[in-house]
């Protein structure tokens, strides 16, 4: 390659190389909530930067949010389960999606996903990433044999993937002290949010909730599932109604536990609104005075940031990586897990203590502009995509970089 070509490849940009580059990449999706949000923020910021994309998941994944971004989209029959005959099916049905879709990279989001995708990916020639989105080995109540099936599977597939990605410290930490992987395989991308979408949404009238206009309200975002402990959230609700009688309570989100929540709520007289699962739910967000986030086990947390970018005072159990997100005291309330009481004393000392609450949701804005801004997760997946791609080995990329220094810029932007 002459001095002259090399100038000219110096010229080019990033993005104008992985465009040149043809990158793709399918994801492979099991559940909804927290993992289709974070995939909703990275998925159109990927295809901004040049990087054709296809999805694979279940029926639970609501499509219609990511079909513009992607230019395939594969429905299976993925759920979590251990039958023997339904995961050889699905496997099946994810690898006829990879082999459609010819990608460079195969992304799994979530344990099961991660078991069906790595599966159906060896023999593909594909590099595989794989991103828990928290260790399945890490749930509580939760029998110690099934966490030790969750923990060896880990282990097992951890050989059939190039890079494994942790969104806390607390993640990668965990994958280390369980003797995952080797540390060189594993990429700390901590989470993060678009916090101008965060900031910029418009909230929900109170009047639609049927909530009073003056009621205080303290909410929570996520599933209605054991891990989100819902159960906790509702009875910390009853002892914060008792003490603060025009109070009010939200839910955005919807799940399994959802009737019992709801009749629990009922019969203890307490105002509660569920949202169901929503497009928007910041604009249930904004209505908050006080968000909760009680989660028995959590690989992050997003909706904490959520939250803070929200300038919501937050009160959040000390599980996994929560106590990385939230000093406590100063910018947020630890609690303990399953603890209602003390949940509920820590909202309580937030409504009676206005001016310190002011003050703690402003550290908490400002953590998260320094911190947790989505752009940089996207940048460090496509510096980690850039590692594990050499775009069809060493003799075709010189061929493919010279021919692209060739073009002059005018070429290279009509490209």
């Amino acid at each position: 390659m002459s001095m002259w070509q090399w100038q000219e490849i110096q010229k080019l940009s990033w993005q104008e190389l992985i465009i040149c580059f043809e990158m793709k990449i399918t994801h492979i999706v099991e559940c909804a909530g927290g993992v289709e949000r974070y995939l909703e923020m990275l998925v159109p910021r990927l295809k901004d930067k040049g990087i054709s994309q296809a999805l694979v998941c279940s029926h639970s994944v609501d499509t219609d949010k990511l079909k513009d971004s992607v230019d395939k989209c594969f429905i299976t029959d993925m759920r979590q389960t251990f039958n023997p005959v339904a995961v050889i099916k699905i496997i099946r049905q994810v690898r006829k999606a990879i082999s459609i879709s010819k990608p460079d990279i195969v992304y799994c989001h979530s344990s099961f996903a991660g078991v069906f995708g790595r599966i159906a990916a060896i023999g593909t020639h594909c590099k595989v990433v794989y991103n828990p989105h928290g260790w399945a080995f890490n749930m509580r109540n939760t029998s110690s044999m099934k966490l030790r099936v969750f923990r060896t599977l880990e282990q097992l597939l951890a050989h059939f993937t190039d890079k494994i990605v942790c969104i806390s410290e607390t993640e990668f930490e965990s994958a280390i002290d369980n003797h995952i992987s080797s540390e060189d395989k594993l990429e700390l991308i901590p989470n993060g949010i678009d916090i101008e979408a965060v900031r910029s949404s418009m909230g929900v009238s109170r009047s639609e909730l049927g909530i009073n206009e003056n009621a205080f309200i303290v909410g929570m975002i996520g599933r209605l599932s054991a891990q989100k402990a819902p159960d906790v959230f509702i009875r910390a609700a009853e002892i914060i109604h008792k003490e603060i009688p025009n109070s009010a309570f939200i839910i955005v989100g919807d799940g399994e536990q959802r009737e019992d929540i709801e009749n629990y709520a009922k019969e203890h007289g307490i105002k509660l609104v569920i949202t169901g699962w929503t497009d928007e739910p910041y604009r249930y967000l904004k209505d908050f005075d006080v968000a909760m986030l009680l989660s028995r086990w959590e690989g992050f947390g997003l909706a904490i940031v959520e939250y803070m970018a929200a300038e919501k005072n937050v009160v959040a159990a000390r599980a996994d990586a929560i106590p990385s997100l939230i000093e406590d005291g100063k910018d947020g309330f630890l609690v303990g897990i399953d603890n209602p009481e003390q949940a509920a004393d820590k909202v309580l000392w937030l409504h009676n203590h206005p001016n310190e609450a002011e003050e703690m949701r402003q550290k908490a804005l400002q953590k998260v502009k320094s911190k947790y801004d989505i752009n940089r997760v996207v940048k460090q997946h496509i510096d980690m995509f850039n590692k594990l791609i050499p775009v069809g080995g060493a003799e075709q990329n010189n061929a493919l970089i010279v021919s692209v220094a060739h073009l002059s810029s005018e070429e290279r932007r009509a490209a």
